[in-house]
């Protein structure tokens, strides 16, 4: 039975020669990255020798801490080389929290850039670099016989938001059918370069890596300051020839397509993309609509997007998968909740017995197979595409009525906006948050929004209070975090008591930060007052519109301050 790295051998004898990885620093063949991570495989196997009395096998779970470079490609390939299995170990986590995930897998070893990592859960840590200088190791190769299909490749832990995060494994063959499925929907073949942006914490990630590696094509890499930048992205991509891209939503939104034109093929999902991002992106080039929960294999459906599809349609399931409709007796509907079976379902959270009893279940009147129950609302229409309405569990109850967030949600979009969220406040009332216009007015007509929304929603449905921000709160998944929706909208205007050459700057970060301007100095300080590395992205490409000006998001870092900006600015002028 074919596993990843039987696959890749595959691909390795069949186009040595090939680009297998590149950045701005490095370049390796297929050939070079499979000799270097069969050195890691050597290497692994020599610390469990030493340790253990054995070599590593598929019993064994690995984890990963690297940024994106290639010393992570060899890491992931080199660790599955040896049988085992890899999880990604987030540097950006609590110590509890890397813990839980080391203890959940039961971590023996980490491989990482940072011997700070050393003793987390008990586990040890190799650095790259170091197993690369193992000469007297055995000859460097990747065995392809010590995993089958059935072992699991690599396990994600999904979000903490609500509770302890859940460790999710999925098999090679769960793998191999979305890589398959891929390849050929995606034409990836040896000449197509596709980029690495999606960090290894998410599933994304597989969708970027794993395609581009078993189908002879190239993973370009952008450093982490590339990543940050939109200007140096696009400069990366087009100096690159990149035509092949996984971007979030909120980064679609973000983002120009006009600076991305030689990205041919662009994937999306997460959640629902703004229609006018949708639009923008859709001149030019294929756009696919990608919708499946971590626990299925990264994605379970797509829809192929054009200019008359709404952003909920996810189109339908991707072979090797059977998508299940059912109402609340778990009886087939046209519209109810999602159960995913075939293939893609995950063996279930690691060890977490009784959610597993609640979440993956046995229907066998309905399928054969194993069902995950998702949790998502989804309605069929007539041409057999799946429509995303939203979160079960973001149904609400308001005057007696059960309401849908989602479905304002998306009202609010018909109307326009490309950014909205709406959740219920802690008097029971329905609160719509929308992006405004421009750059500082963060005031919106309510009165007139909800007259506009009388006449697609129900009355119940309408929100009682309209906020308007600069900017949504995102957590670093890229949707949005409601938990930081403010409860009230600071004052974004400065108030004119300080030297006016400061008073755009500083209202930039009161609408970035969502914070009074009267309580900003020259010298406060972005990263004190909250702002995350998504906000300094965004804060740096509205001052290169505004001024034509560009920071570099490490110079900023260093010195995160009003005054800094501002010298910057006028020694530009």
């Amino acid at each position: 039975m074919s596993t990843i790295v039987s696959r890749f051998r595959a691909i390795v004898q069949a186009h040595p020669g090939t680009t297998a990885l590149l950045s701005d620093t490095e370049a390796l063949s297929y050939a070079a990255l499979y000799q270097r991570a069969g050195q890691m495989a050597s290497a692994i196997d020599a610390w469990f020798l030493a340790h253990q009395g054995r070599s590593a096998g598929p019993a064994d779970v690995i984890g990963i801490c690297i940024d994106k470079c290639a010393d992570l490609y060899l890491s992931i390939l080199g660790i599955l080389g040896t049988g085992a299995s890899y999880v990604p170990i987030d540097p950006q986590l609590q110590r509890d929290v890397q813990e839980h995930v080391v203890l959940s897998c039961r971590c023996q070893l980490i491989v990482a850039h940072d011997a700070l990592l050393a003793g987390v859960g008990g586990a040890a840590v190799i650095a790259p670099a170091d197993c690369q200088r193992a000469g007297s190791l055995p000859a460097a190769r990747v065995d392809v016989v010590r995993a089958s299909g059935a072992d699991i490749a690599y396990t994600i832990f999904t979000s903490g938001s609500t509770g302890r995060p859940k460790g999710v494994p999925i098999s090679h063959t769960s793998l191999l059918n979305l890589v398959d499925w891929a390849i050929a929907e995606f034409t990836l073949a040896p000449g197509v370069r596709a980029l690495q942006y999606s960090t290894i914490n998410f599933d994304a990630s597989i969708l970027d890596i794993f395609p581009t590696l078993l189908s002879g094509a190239t993973l370009c890499i952008p450093s982490q300051k590339q990543r940050l930048s939109e200007a140096e992205l696009a400069e990366f991509c087009a100096r690159h020839e990149i035509a092949h891209a996984f971007l979030s939503p909120a980064l679609l939104a973000s983002l120009s397509a006009q600076r991305f034109p030689g990205i041919s093929t662009l994937l999306t999902g997460g959640e629902a993309c703004s229609p006018q991002a949708m639009q923008d992106w859709l001149a030019g080039r294929r756009l696919y609509n990608l919708y499946g929960p971590t626990e299925c294999t990264v994605l379970v459906s797509y829809k192929r997007m054009d200019g008359t599809c709404p952003q909920s349609n996810i189109g339908k399931a991707i072979p090797g998968v059977r998508l299940h409709v059912l109402d609340e007796n778990r009886e087939p509907a046209s519209r109810g909740e999602l159960y995913v079976a075939g293939v893609a379902v995950s063996p279930g959270y690691i060890g977490d017995a009784n959610v597993n009893a609640q979440t993956f279940l046995h229907l066998p009147t309905l399928d054969a197979g194993r069902l995950y129950k998702t949790g998502d609302l989804v309605e069929r229409d007539e041409q057999g595409d799946l429509r995303f309405l939203g979160r079960i569990d973001r149904q609400v109850k308001v005057r007696g009525f059960r309401v849908e967030l989602e479905e304002i949600e998306g009202a609010l979009k018909r109307l326009g906006y490309a950014e909205v969220a709406v959740k219920v406040s802690a008097q029971g009332a329905l609160v719509a948050y929308i992006v405004a216009d421009g750059d500082a007015d963060t005031d919106l007509d309510g009165e007139a929004l909800r007259a506009r929304l009388a006449s697609i929603l129900s009355d119940y449905k309408i929100p009682q209070h309209v906020i308007g921000l600069a900017r949504f709160p995102y957590k670093i998944s890229g949707k949005v975090d409601y938990a930081a929706l403010p409860d009230f909208v600071p004052a974004a205007a400065c108030a004119g008591t300080r030297d006016d050459h400061y008073a755009p700057i500083i209202a930039l970060w009161a609408n970035e930060l969502m914070l009074d301007a009267a309580s900003l100095q020259p010298s406060s300080n972005f990263r004190e007052l909250g702002g995350t590395s998504i906000n300094i992205v965004r804060l740096l490409s509205s001052i290169e519109t505004h001024y034509g000006v560009r920071i570099d998001f490490i110079d900023f870092l260093d010195n995160p301050t009003i005054e800094f900006l501002v010298h910057n600015l006028t020694e530009n002028d």
